[in-house]
């Protein structure tokens, strides 16, 4: 199976074109790849370009794509993703897992028991680093629309933006969660804590915001898992 490589770039039948920084370095330098080697190329926005290097300068690798796939391969429902801020690679991999599992958009928060605190430039350049890894999750699985990763937000603004009509918190609650609250919904925002969970003040904000408790029972989840974990429940209760 060809390589998948995203491009924010419109491609054109028989049309050559010069690749971006990232993707040119990705496979002239990294993967080595040569002159007459075939690859896939998407550019967010909406199916997929079989396409052939024909050039590879020191600059830039140029491709010529001839075959537009149409498939998205999106999840059943648009997921809105909010997250905290988590130390190290456990936020990579809460991203790269919570995109491979159809993630529609991703929203970096900070919360009260917020393990990592960035300002500034620091946290753009933490932000542009989470949208790569999110760019590398869509080449790796096939999803053709790159979710944006927005943040980071403090949580009570986060709460007062426009959102979905459906809105779920992990947490337990009082009463399980039912899956009939899916059906007819095409949108939905699902909001995960911190290691040390949410304060008693951040739920209450959440409840008030009108937020569902959903949660696997009564364990209590890592901050990186949890967003793995109940996507995975929500489309396997989705059907």
């Amino acid at each position: 199976m060809p390589r998948r490589f995203f491009d924010d770039q419109d491609f054109h039948a028989g049309q050559a074109e010069d690749l971006g920084t990232s993707a040119s370095h990705h496979i002239g330098k990294v993967l080595r790849m040569t002159v007459g080697d075939e690859l896939v190329v998407f550019n967010g926005r909406g199916g997929e370009w079989q396409a052939r290097i024909t050039a590879i300068s020191k600059k830039a690798v140029t491709i010529e794509p001839f075959t537009f796939t149409a498939e998205d391969r999106c999840a059943p429902l648009a997921v809105t993703v909010a997250l905290p801020m988590i130390k190290g690679e456990r936020m990579d991999y809460a991203i790269q897992k919570a995109t491979e599992l159809g993630a529609g958009a991703l929203v970096i928060l900070d919360t009260e028991r917020c393990e990592v605190r960035l300002k500034g430039e620091r946290q753009e350049k933490k932000r542009s680093h989470w949208q790569q890894v999110a760019i590398s999750a869509c080449e790796q699985c096939g999803l053709n629309r790159v979710p944006v990763v927005q943040g980071v937000l403090s949580l009570r603004d986060w709460l007062a933006s426009d959102l979905p009509v459906l809105k779920l918190i992990a947490h337990p609650g009082e009463r399980p969660f039912s899956a009939a609250a899916l059906q007819g919904q095409t949108e939905l925002a699902l909001l995960t804590g911190p290691e040390g969970g949410f304060s008693d003040d951040e739920l209450q904000q959440a409840a008030d915001a009108g937020f569902r408790p959903f949660a696997l029972g009564s364990r209590v989840l890592r901050a990186e898992t949890a967003p793995v974990a109940l996507l995975a429940a929500l489309w396997a209760w989705r059907g």
